[in-house]
């Protein structure tokens, strides 16, 4: 607990040095943040809503500022994402404030399960329904197993975060059975990281969408693997089949499904 304060205390203590001055008062706390490899920080105030904080370094303050730049294509398509309130990039670290997204993580709804599965169904079915064509940045199938194999040449891929399904077989092998089973893919725009705690739920049901870094053109199954996945193991196999039939596509692939699953494993 000492080492989650001290963090806390020092990033804090260096922003003010820096001249943030309306984090004076506040009170930040570590959290996790998804494919993210920047610190992010809970940001409170007695007298304001909450806000996030990131801090990045490295290759991380490069995918932070990917992230800005997705975020705000969203937001110039009317999906919810954080309000940018400021963004100051050094030459050795990149610094990201921004507000939360009304609502609670999908998977701490306080909403009945059937009406949250639904609003994850159309939530998501909505972003799909952006345009690709008009969608600057790549989550192709060619450029995701790309990086890939770069994590797997630095030796950033840990088996013991596989599933169970994948358990025993080497990231090369993974790899190269993915690459040589390539499902033809179905344009969309996809958010690349459509966790449940990356999709946040207002209490209207309305989807807010969160760790945008990763969003792009992309094949829906992208997305709709990986929260299928975890609906399932939230709410049971019911639930996730209430999802595939809310989300309401030409039907259900499971194949693709678990392709795109075990690439997750990757990411």
């Amino acid at each position: 607990m000492q080492l989650i304060e001290d963090e806390a205390s020092f990033a804090l203590s260096l922003l003010l040095r820096n001249g943030w001055n309306e984090l004076s008062r506040a009170r930040i706390e570590p959290l996790v943040s998804g494919l993210s490899d920047a610190n992010v920080f809970l940001v409170a105030e007695d007298d304001r809503p909450l806000r996030y904080l990131k801090i990045a370094r490295d290759n991380a303050a490069a995918a932070l500022r990917e992230e800005i730049l997705r975020s705000g294509w969203l937001a110039e398509r009317g999906v919810r994402v954080p309000a940018i309130l400021r963004f100051e990039d050094g030459a050795d670290q990149a610094v990201l404030l921004t507000d939360a997204v009304p609502g609670f993580p999908a998977e701490a709804s306080p909403l009945p399960a059937p009406r949250l599965i639904d609003a994850l169904a159309r939530g998501l079915a909505e972003l799909h329904a952006l345009s690709p064509a008009d969608c600057p940045f790549d989550e192709s199938l060619a450029m995701r197993l790309s990086r890939a194999a770069t994590a797997i040449a630095a030796g950033e891929v840990d088996t013991e975060e596989f599933a169970p399904r994948n358990g025993g077989i080497s990231p090369k092998a993974l790899l190269a059975r993915l690459a040589a089973k390539q499902p033809a893919e179905d344009f969309v725009v996809a958010h690349g990281d459509a966790t449940l705690s990356n999709l946040i739920v207002d209490a209207d049901g309305t989807i807010g969408f969160v760790d945008c870094g990763n969003v792009g053109r992309g094949d829906r199954y992208l997305d709709l693997a990986v929260l299928s996945a975890e609906i399932k193991e939230h709410h049971g196999n019911k639930a996730a089949a209430r999802f595939a039939q809310a989300y309401s596509h030409c039907g259900w692939d499971s194949t693709k499904a678990r392709f795109f699953l075990d690439l997750y494993e990757f990411f």
